[in-house]
């Protein structure tokens, strides 16, 4: 008789960071000698970046040899505090004048060697949309919206555009959008007992993948090619493109395209009905049993807002870039108990 495929599998190790006395006491004794060496009296003849980042070492030394986090978490963390620190010390040899590195002059010190700001950018944004999925915090947002949209077919295609405007400012992935999106759309439309293969199906599943497009245009951190394409402007020419500036200059292209985009599939794809019997209904049905908004929830939710108010106000109110901004949620996101 042979056993199952879950059963064959090998059991998985259990997970670090904070499971034992040793790795608690190790975190807070990093932490602890982390700010000890960073803000002590000045070491003659060392520069303070270079404090800092003695600080950053001795952090490491004291989280691999306690096991305090798991190493690929301790990856994250540390990068976040090198990048934080040294933007907060004197450029080099230019102490006096009292000039701070800054994020983006940090930043090649934590990535150099094997990887750089837009590839990174890319991977936190799978850290957060693969953080929204797990949480299932996309979908309670999209049914949210929806459980407030009038039961008429014009505006289901609107739910379904507002929902794809929404998720697009929190889940920085067009993928990982559609992915959220689609379930809840079939889902639905099942509640409705509409067929999948109706106009009205294909109203409302087409609108929402393709406000996922073309909502892209208008936020940068809506799509991974838009971090890509600031990279190349960044090392082509020495300068980068802010997250209110992108939305300036893309937002009212993309105000356009969805304006032409309801018109359009509501035109093209005419539903067969106009009002739809219990709609509101099914959606609160579905929304109900997703149950209380849970404490991982809430977290993410707090931890993507504030994310996105560094990213909104950049250049404005503050000179952290999104790179270092979004490398410092996911260090949040990881750390035990978060």
């Amino acid at each position: 008789m042979t056993s199952s495929p879950a059963s064959a599998l090998p059991s998985s190790p259990a997970p670090a960071g904070g499971s034992t006395l040793t790795q608690r006491a190790g975190l807070w004794v990093a932490i602890a000698v982390l700010l000890l060496i960073a803000f002590m009296p000045a070491l003659p003849g060392l520069p303070q970046a270079g404090q800092m980042m003695l600080a950053v070492l001795a952090f490491a030394v004291i989280l691999w040899m306690t096991e305090a986090l798991d190493y690929a978490v301790s990856a994250v963390v540390i990068g976040a505090l090198m990048i934080v620190l040294l933007a907060i010390s004197p450029v080099p040899g230019k102490e006096a004048a009292g000039a701070m590195m800054g994020t983006r002059a940090a930043l090649p010190y934590a990535l150099g060697g094997f990887s750089n700001s837009a590839v990174v950018l890319v991977a936190a944004a799978c850290f957060i949309a693969a953080a929204m999925t797990a949480t299932q915090l996309d979908k309670r947002i999209a049914l949210q919206v929806l459980s407030y949209v009038p039961a008429r077919a014009n505006h289901v295609a609107m739910g379904a555009i507002l929902v794809g405007f929404l998720l697009s400012f929190i889940v920085p992935s067009a993928t990982a959008r559609v992915a959220c999106l689609m379930p809840i759309m079939l889902g639905f439309l099942s509640a409705f007992g509409a067929q999948r293969r109706s106009k009205f199906a294909a109203l409302v599943v087409i609108t929402a993948a393709q406000t996922a497009s073309v909502w892209n245009i208008g936020i940068k951190t809506a799509a991974a090619q838009n971090m890509v394409a600031i990279g190349f402007i960044e090392k082509q020419f020495g300068q980068t493109i802010t997250w209110g500036q992108w939305f300036v200059a893309g937002a009212p292209y993309s105000v356009v395209l969805t304006i032409a985009l309801y018109f359009v599939m509501t035109r093209m794809l005419k539903p067969e009905m106009d009002h739809i019997a219990g709609g509101r209904e099914a959606i609160r049905r579905q929304l109900a049993e997703l149950g209380p908004m849970t404490a991982n929830q809430w977290k993410l939710l707090g931890i993507t807002l504030v994310l996105l108010g560094f990213w909104a106000t950049e250049g404005v109110l503050h000179d952290v870039d999104t790179t270092t901004s979004t490398i410092v949620a996911i260090a949040l996101m990881l750390l035990p108990r978060l």
